[in-house]
């Protein structure tokens, strides 16, 4: 009995992070960090070929931002843009996209900031568009254990 309570207590919690991860990724106007660190789906070109529309990106907040980051910033808390740093005066940033002819035209503040990617996760995109499957393959697991 108790093993079958320990296999539907890891079923629900594998569920529920589950459908919370996907909530985070998919909701571009909300991000959610634990421990500083957070995901979301890339949604444009711009930082073509480095990161590609689709893409799963981990971004961590630092201290020090440095050129030649590409970082997540939080525009008039509307929606987020992940762009390199190309200048930095202070704690203000000016950034661009790989794949932009030019700058961005509105400098960055250091508080506007949500994190430096730290990861193209090709592998959570694949979790991320078989997701079902995921779910599927670990409950029949924890089942079969």
């Amino acid at each position: 009995m108790r093993r079958i309570i320990n296999i539907l207590v890891s079923i629900v919690l594998s569920v529920v992070f589950s459908l919370v991860l996907l909530y985070g990724i998919t909701h571009y106007t909300n991000l959610i960090k634990f421990c500083g660190i957070g995901s979301l789906i890339v949604s444009s070109g711009s930082m073509e070929p480095e990161l590609s529309v689709g893409d799963v990106i981990i971004i961590k907040e630092c201290a020090n931002y440095e050129v030649g980051d590409i970082i997540t910033y939080n525009v008039e808390d509307k929606y987020f843009v992940t762009h390199r740093i190309v200048d930095k005066e202070g704690n203000s940033f000016v950034t661009k996209g790989d794949n932009n002819n030019i700058e961005d035209n509105q400098v960055v503040l250091k508080e506007n900031i949500e994190g430096k990617v730290i990861l193209n996760a090709k592998l959570l995109r694949v979790m991320y568009e078989h997701y079902l499957l995921i779910i599927l393959a670990v409950i029949l697991l924890l089942i079969i254990l």
